[in-house]
């Protein structure tokens, strides 16, 4: 895959005053639609390989398979072993990091991050990403991988920048190209989707 270079570097600092504004930013085109397309192109072809496993919620000790309440499947990024879309891709959230901790301050300083796929009928109830006994975690993020995604197809993020549970909701839908970031702390779910839903989800951590 020839990498297209960045092309417009504004974007991330675009991305880190949303997210000081109203805890969550938004950008429909982050990658370049050749990068985009390399990475569902391989998170399709490891998804049919078997190399995924059920998501789990909960750590440590308390880790457990819920599929009444999470139903993706998820494979961890091997920084050994990256492609060149998915390191052009990690290249670009370094830059969104920095400008992330030049504009707001946040101190973070590493990244973890899976490809997720949501079968069919799959969804993920209401949480938060950041764990009660274990903070890191500061601000995720989701690009999305899924082409000629539909209102029909279902599968939104529906996210709550307050703590109400009616009147504040945000619903974005999984449609390729598109990258969201939000508060970690910020509680959010992913609705059922009616077909197959493919993405890169991420967290920018500060230290222990």
């Amino acid at each position: 895959m020839k990498v297209v270079q960045d092309r417009s570097p504004t974007r991330h600092l675009q991305l880190a005053q949303g997210l000081g504004q109203r805890g969550w930013a938004l950008c429909e085109d982050f990658l370049h639609p050749t990068v985009v397309r390399a990475l569902a192109a391989e998170c399709r072809q490891r998804w049919r390989a078997g190399a995924f496993r059920p998501a789990r919620i909960g750590t440590g000790k308390t880790l457990q398979l819920r599929p009444d309440i999470r139903g993706d499947h998820i494979l961890w990024l091997d920084e050994a072993q990256l492609t060149a879309a998915e390191r052009h891709y990690l290249d670009e959230l370094e830059r969104l990091r920095l400008a992330i901790n030049r504009t707001l301050f946040l101190g973070l300083f590493s990244l973890e991050a899976h490809l997720t796929v949501y079968p069919k009928g799959a969804f993920y109830r209401r949480h938060r990403d950041q764990f009660h006994d274990n903070r890191q975690r500061i601000v995720t993020g989701v690009l999305y991988l899924n082409e000629q995604w539909r209102a029909s197809d279902g599968g939104q993020l529906r996210l709550y920048p307050t703590e109400r549970e009616t009147g504040a909701a945000v619903e974005i839908w999984p449609r390729a190209g598109t990258l969201v970031i939000f508060l970690s702390a910020m509680p959010h779910e992913v609705l059922p989707t009616r077909r197959e839903r493919m993405s890169i989800t991420g967290w920018f951590k500060r230290r222990s």
